[in-house]
């Protein structure tokens, strides 16, 4: 046991670790695209999938289905074998990552002249600003809260917009995982949006804020998001250690995604620190997972709409994630998906597939809208899977999607969600 502990840090440190405090090169790094063929493969790739160094990015779903991982070049020659022993077919599609990664950065400095964050890729502090200078200048409709303080002390601040009227609650989330970008940028984009579409006194806006308070975390994992931006680009988990052990300590984080009580390490999660996915060492342990829990309990009752958004894969989903069965009201969440799904891909074509995560991708237990829709009864608990999608132009990048995409992407999630939301208020309207 001592010695596989041993073998699992090397492992980590030798592949994904910088041990000092600059930013992390990815140089060599490849990212592979590996098609399993038979059950022999499946769980070949299921049982690496735990390993540090063995990055899955998209999720082992099943036979015949893509699955990207990401392989330091020491990693590479380490599985490489392994692939030609198993007859496991495998491409690769980009021998370096970073040099996905400094594309990214250079049109990140191509937009950084610009004054507004709407439509870049911002820092914590630049969307905490942007919260805070959005409610001193729209104090009729909006304010904000703290809905709790991350092990590394930053705020987890929550943008609240409605009117006199407003009624029932819808709660938005982003960045649940630290590495998906575009998803923070969305949850800005959706702010701006709603708030010029309502002063500019469009119907659908005002119908919607006339009726619900909506709550926006545009990052619920701020430490890994600071540390994905500053340090390790394609870091996933939050920032907290796990073991005041010198031996594990750069085994840092969990993934918040899988750390929610309802169906705890049932499916698709780790107890292995060092893991991705690793589920933290209990139900609910993380600060970050209790603060998205408090701040809907605080409300119980009054939430008609729960929406975290993630990357990527175009893939819009409902409940369950831990287990293939289909909800009671499996029709309901499906019908007004298909609203919202339509309306997106009428902005610039961009297909998504609806579904379950167990049914559509894989099983994974504590992710948050199980709780939400199973805990805290949110019935249309949704979760989006945002570009890029899988045969797109765009899909090698992964993750780390460039900047200029950011307008295009947040303009058809904003279209799709405002689309749903609506189909939601009007069939309660109706009841």
């Amino acid at each position: 046991m001592l010695l596989h502990l041993f073998s699992i840090v090397f492992l980590f440190l030798s592949s994904f670790c910088s041990c000092d405090q600059k930013k992390f090169s990815f140089h060599g790094y490849k990212l592979i695209q590996i098609k399993p063929k038979s059950v022999h493969h499946f769980s070949l790739l299921k049982s690496w999938e735990e390993n540090p160094d063995f990055d899955v990015w998209n999720r082992i779903k099943s036979i015949n289905e893509i699955v990207d991982v990401a392989l330091s070049p020491k990693a590479f020659q380490q599985y490489e074998p392994l692939f030609k022993l198993a007859n496991l077919p495998y491409t690769i599609v980009n021998e370096n990552i970073q040099n996905l990664i400094d594309r990214e950065e250079e049109s990140m400095r191509r937009s950084f002249p610009s004054r507004s964050i709407v439509g870049r890729y911002p820092r914590y502090t630049e969307v905490s600003s942007f919260i805070s200078n959005l409610v001193i200048d729209n104090p009729d409709i909006a304010s904000s809260y703290s809905a709790g303080t991350t092990y590394e002390n930053r705020q987890l601040k929550v943008l609240v917009l409605k009117t006199d009227t407003s009624q029932k609650s819808v709660w938005i989330d982003c960045g649940i995982h630290a590495r998906e970008w575009i998803s923070i940028s969305t949850c800005v984009w959706f702010i701006d949006r709603l708030l010029k579409d309502y002063r500019n006194s469009d119907p659908v806006a005002k119908d919607l804020l006339g009726y619900y308070e909506f709550h926006i975390l545009p990052i619920v994992n701020p430490d890994g998001y600071e540390y994905s931006h500053s340090n390790f680009r394609i870091w996933r988990k939050n920032r907290k250690p796990n073991r005041e052990d010198e031996l594990i300590w750069n085994c840092f984080g969990t993934d918040l995604n899988r750390n929610f009580g309802y169906k705890w390490m049932v499916a698709g999660s780790s107890s292995n620190v060092c893991s991705e996915i690793y589920a933290g060492p209990s139900p609910d342990s993380e600060v970050e997972t209790k603060s998205v829990q408090k701040a809907i309990n605080d409300k119980l009752g009054n939430w008609d709409v729960f929406v975290t958004i993630h990357s990527y894969g175009n893939l819009w989903m409902v409940p369950w994630g831990w287990d293939t069965s289909l909800l009671p009201d499996y029709n309901d969440l499906y019908s007004v998906s298909q609203i919202g799904a339509d309306a997106l891909k009428a902005v610039y074509g961009t297909k998504y597939s609806i579904g379950s995560p167990a049914n559509l991708l894989y099983s994974a237990s504590g992710g948050s809208f199980d709780w939400s829709y199973a805990v805290a009864n949110i019935k249309y608990s949704m979760a989006l899977e945002l570009r890029p999608g899988n045969g797109e132009p765009d899909y090698n990048y992964g993750f780390i999607l460039p900047e200029d995409r950011v307008p295009l992407v947040g303009e058809e999630t904003y279209i799709g969600l405002k689309a749903m939301i609506n189909a939601v208020l009007n069939l309660n309207r109706n009841n």
